[in-house]
């Protein structure tokens, strides 16, 4: 055989092994960019467990460790013994003298004041609502909530000025939008008004 046809051959063969493995390279980048991007998606959504499992587990954990006592059990007590004067005069001396005592977050006082609307002693539950008003003045739902206890006491205009307090503090409070609509519908009739003693 001679020297060029073994050349060729060589060359060849040279070129043939190239375009061969050309694709294993191909497929060997393919495969390394997969696990790449397979290793990121995992790390990405481990991530996203632990975030939403934080959102939902540490407010669980804060509030089994609050060691604050409750306000609203405070005044409930304070209510039945002594009325909602002195109730309303004891959150403002603890609230001055032991903040760190107890627990004067809103939702405490919303839940007294439902708790009072339940038992129809709406001139109470305004009363706390008021307070839950002075302690969150820029909090839509303690307006719509006082909203509701004058309603349910049968006081419209006052219902609808805090309906409209809530609603300009958060356009998006449906709720509102439709308690406004019902209390300025025509022949739109409130409860009663309350005969309670406050």
């Amino acid at each position: 055989m001679s020297t060029v046809g073994m050349s060729d051959r060589l060359e060849l063969n040279s070129f043939a092994g190239t375009v061969l493995r050309a694709p294993e390279r191909s497929c060997a980048a393919r495969r390394m960019a997969l696990a790449v991007g397979l290793l990121v998606l995992i790390v990405v959504l481990v991530a996203a467990v632990i975030a939403v499992s934080m959102t939902i587990w540490l407010p669980i954990v804060n509030a089994a460790h609050d060691n604050r006592k409750s306000i609203a059990d405070t005044l409930s007590a304070t209510i039945a013994a002594r009325g909602i004067h002195q109730a309303a005069k004891q959150y403002h001396e603890l609230k001055a003298s032991q903040p760190n005592l107890y627990n004067f977050d809103e939702d405490e006082l919303n839940s007294l004041g439902y708790e009072l609307i339940r038992a129809d002693k709406f001139k109470q539950a305004i009363r706390i609502f008021q307070l839950n008003v002075e302690a969150y003045p820029r909090s839509s739902n303690v307006y719509d909530s006082l909203a509701e206890a004058y309603m349910d006491d049968g006081n419209k205009p006052l219902a609808i000025a805090n309906y409209q307090q809530s609603l300009e503090l958060n356009p998006k409070n449906r709720g509102a939008v439709r308690m406004l609509k019902k209390l300025n519908a025509r022949g739109f009739v409130l409860r009663r008004a309350s005969r309670e003693p406050i």
